[in-house]
């Protein structure tokens, strides 16, 4: 493919994971801050992550690297030698890709470094992790942009670090979204005006807002899932309701009406109950004294036009497609957690789209991820500089 041609996308993940390396906060972080960065140390079982102040818990990472173990062989627990290289090598990763007949992947860090990351109170080590993070998913990313695309994540330690960082990664190139683990003023429990500037930028940068599962930057609460004996995964959705519903009433979206949120690893056959359910009772509110809101639409609208949706396996999302919203469905394959089917995603695609249309299996594969993310316009050494910017959206 020459450097002027167009990638044809048939198949797009829209979320992949790292392991990201072991040194990749202890060697980018300043010296002051290099005994609170997270860290890959060894244990009689395997491999896992160190966080300060949480030693006393390692989290191993096998259950996010079952990538070509046998069945029998998976577990929380492995050597981070027995990873495949594609979770943090980019040319590995394209083989990797090339194995499976993924054309392009969106891609995520793994949950509970990302979590620490989100999580640090202090500031200045918060920022300094946040850099690190963005700096090594744009370097990995800019191996290949057309087909690797990086989500910078967001700083919530105030707007203003929020909007230097992101200012910082619009010259960075490999990114085509951005990560949100916490409102940038710094909790989950709704989203004041004075984080508008941000969401501002998300509009202007053209690169969507991505929420993948849920919201959240506490350590402890991570750590307290982790010990729980529960089916992971099958509650993917129950934060997404809140964020769409935070989003919708705190007016972000009318006042933003061209910034996207694709919900990511969230499923999609539950969004036509939840739309239903939230006009019902709209409908049902709205003419109380005691609710002030300023909705233009009903909810179900703002859902539907500004919440994509990704899933990994979900058959009855995809017979219902027309309920759901074919324009919204975007297929993912995890990859390398255990829900991926790696190598054989076709297999499982064949199985679960045979009678879906052409047009239709297209859009849920590629074309909706390929028009949001634009992989394709990412070969350019950096995002889009400020007059693109500013003529993309005039």
């Amino acid at each position: 493919m020459t450097k002027d041609s167009k990638r044809d996308y048939r198949l797009i993940s829209a979320d992949g994971h790292f392991n990201e390396p072991g040194d990749l906060w202890t060697s980018r972080v300043s010296a002051k801050y290099r005994d609170k960065a997270p860290r890959i140390e060894s244990f009689e079982q395997g491999d896992a992550w160190v966080f300060p102040g949480y030693e006393n818990q390692p989290v191993p990472f096998a259950w996010g690297a079952c990538a070509h173990r046998r069945p029998e062989d998976q577990g929380p627990w492995c050597r981070f030698d027995e990873v495949n290289p594609g979770s943090y090598d980019p040319a590995a990763r394209v083989r990797e890709m090339d194995e499976d007949g993924v054309d392009a992947e969106l891609l995520f860090p793994s949950g509970a470094t990302n979590t620490y990351v989100a999580s640090a109170e202090d500031p200045e080590l918060h920022h300094e992790l946040v850099r690190a993070y963005n700096d090594w998913v744009s370097e990995f990313c800019g191996h290949a942009p057309e087909r690797l695309g990086g989500t910078a994540l967001i700083p919530n330690r105030g707007v203003e670090g929020a909007l230097r960082e992101m200012e910082r990664c619009l010259e960075l190139p490999g990114f085509v979204g951005w990560l949100l683990k916490c409102y940038p003023h710094g909790d989950t429990n709704g989203i004041p005006p004075e984080d508008d500037p941000v969401w501002a930028l998300v509009q202007e940068s053209r690169m969507p807002l991505t929420i993948h599962i849920g919201l959240g930057a506490t350590m402890s609460g991570r750590m307290s899932r982790l010990k729980a004996e529960d089916l992971p995964g099958t509650v993917h959705f129950m934060d997404a309701p809140t964020r769409m519903l935070q989003f919708i009433f705190s007016g972000v979206l009318d006042r933003f009406p061209d910034m996207r949120v694709p919900l990511i690893e969230v499923d999609c056959g539950w969004l036509p109950y939840f739309a239903d359910q939230a006009d019902d009772n709209f409908s049902r509110h709205r003419k109380s004294s005691l609710r002030n809101h300023k909705l233009t639409r009903m909810p179900s609208e703002y859902m539907r036009d500004f919440f994509p949706a990704a899933f990994i396996t979900d058959p009855y999302a995809i017979e219902n497609r027309h309920r759901v919203g074919v324009e919204r469905m975007m297929w993912s394959n995890d990859y390398p957690h255990i829900t991926s089917d790696w190598p054989n995603s076709w297999k499982t695609i064949n199985a679960t789209f045979h009678d879906v249309p052409r047009d239709e299996r297209q859009a849920i594969l590629a074309g909706n991820a390929q028009r949001l993310f634009r992989f394709d316009e990412k070969q350019r050494s950096g995002a889009a500089s400020k007059p693109e910017l500013a003529a993309a959206t005039a």
